[in-house]
């Protein structure tokens, strides 16, 4: 549903910028086009004529089809929001920029230039937690969507050190910070659950990519493996740098160790890189299974095709077949709808799109609810908020961490199901969520925080 010539000039300039009104939507998807606009300035912060959402996301190089498909999941549910009447009667416009190489620079400019009422991102756990300040001192609710890291909803800074003050540091929410995806802890929780309780093995290795998001992921699913009662031994550990090309060395290493499971967290073009490679290895055929924490991606499987092997377990935040309810089939079905002719964007929502479709969503309700686009009201009605309409089922906002209860979803690969790609996907899924309380006794002694 969108005009090609613009998107493409749209996306060369690093920004893009979208708004759909109720009788230009109607009018447009009654001539079988859309409506597409780059580069619109204007008022925000409740004194305009429309309601402005802003985004900064990775749109270029490993993640590029990452915060691509973040993107386009926000345009399909302003889209929805637009045609259904808007945010008190008024429009809704949407801008999304790439990161760059100055992401607080682009936040800035979206809040202070194009007067973003709220916004949503980013793709870069170490982007979010550099930009606590600015998004603090900007003061508009930011809703992450894609990002990992506890650290960014941890607001225990007495247990565990405040981010933004220490070097050591492990809480760094900020007020007007919240999160509508699922976190590294819960995902790490979930695999490490799942590990223990459906599996029969002792000897485990780790491959993942060599920055903080990789390394979280293993120091938080030995944490709490430990704490379930898990008795592994850890015979290799290895740290590929981040879109490595050649994954074999570390892979032959881990093969070297002899285990039995091998526990990754790579995602968006890692994934692809190591399936390949660990498939050219013989890795798959050696070990018992291979856990992957966010691999689970239409965008990855399409790209491996037939590589893909069967039956391992992959998960992600969200997954279009693993929820049986009506909102999440109008979400799938009007993504299919908005994409079926546009050969840029796959036609099936990523593993990013439950959270970005809600946040949007959920900024959609809370506006109404306040009656206005005060950062203030917003924030406050946001706090302790269920959204019953989310695609992954009701989600509440934590009104403390501000992190949502979104579900975690591990399936098999499989090629088995029917998906509008060429590639394997999930079958068997399983959802898993977890407590504050239970996590935090879970992680009891490792230094880890919760972060819900």
């Amino acid at each position: 549903m969108r005009v090609n010539g613009e998107h493409a000039r749209a996306r060369a300039s690093g920004e893009r910028s979208r708004i759909v009104s109720r009788r230009g939507f109607l009018a447009a998807t009654g001539a079988g086009a859309a409506v597409s606009m780059t580069g619109c300035l204007g008022g925000g912060g409740g004194g305009g004529e429309s309601v402005k959402i802003g985004g900064v996301y990775l749109l270029s190089g490993l993640a590029e089809a990452l915060g691509s498909g973040s993107e386009a999941s926000a345009e399909v549910a302003v889209d929805a929001i637009n045609e259904d009447g808007g945010i008190m009667d008024q429009d809704v416009q949407l801008q999304i920029r790439d990161h760059g190489d100055d992401p607080q620079s682009q936040i800035r400019s979206l809040v202070q230039e194009w007067g973003a009422d709220v916004m949503i991102g980013l793709t870069s756990s170490g982007v979010t937690l550099s930009s606590g300040p600015t998004i603090e001192q900007l003061g508009v609710p930011f809703t992450l969507t894609d990002i990992g890291t506890p650290y960014a909803t941890e607001f225990d800074t007495e247990t565990y050190g405040d981010y933004h003050e220490s070097d050591d540091g492990k809480a760094a929410q900020v007020p007007n910070l919240f999160r509508a995806n699922s976190n590294t802890s819960h995902m790490t929780y979930s695999l490490a659950k799942y590990a223990h309780e459906e599996m029969d093995v002792s000897r485990v290795a780790n491959m993942g990519p060599n920055y903080a998001y990789g390394q979280q992921c293993w120091e938080y699913f030995k944490a709490y493996s430990e704490g379930l009662g898990a008795d592994y031994e850890y015979v290799a550990s290895e740290f590929p740098e981040l879109g490595a090309s050649d994954m074999t060395p570390q892979i032959n290493s881990v093969l070297d160790a002899d285990p039995e499971l091998v526990f990754t967290s790579f995602w968006a073009g890692d994934t692809v890189t190591f399936v390949n490679q660990a498939v050219e290895q013989g890795l798959f055929e050696q070990v018992d299974d291979v856990f992957d924490t966010i691999g689970a991606d239409p965008n990855n499987f399409q790209a491996l095709g037939d590589t893909m092997p069967d039956g391992y377990h992959f998960s992600a935040w969200y997954y279009p077949s693993a929820y049986d309810n009506e909102y999440n089939q109008a979400f799938v079905d009007r993504f299919r709808e908005t994409f079926a002719d546009d050969s840029s964007t796959l036609e099936y929502p990523p593993f990013t799109g439950g959270s970005t479709w809600s946040a949007v969503q959920i900024y959609r309700d809370a506006i109404e609810a306040a009656g206005s686009t005060n950062p203030d009201d917003i924030i406050s009605q946001m706090e302790g908020y269920t959204f019953e309409e989310d695609p992954r089922g009701p989600v509440t906002i934590d009104a403390e961490s501000h992190q949502a209860n979104a579900p975690t979803v591990i399936g098999e690969t499989s090629h088995d199901v029917d998906v509008p790609y060429e590639g394997a996907s999930l079958a068997n899924t399983q959802t898993y969520t977890v407590e504050r309380s239970t996590a935090s006794d879970l992680l009891e002694g490792s230094g880890l925080p919760p972060g819900m």
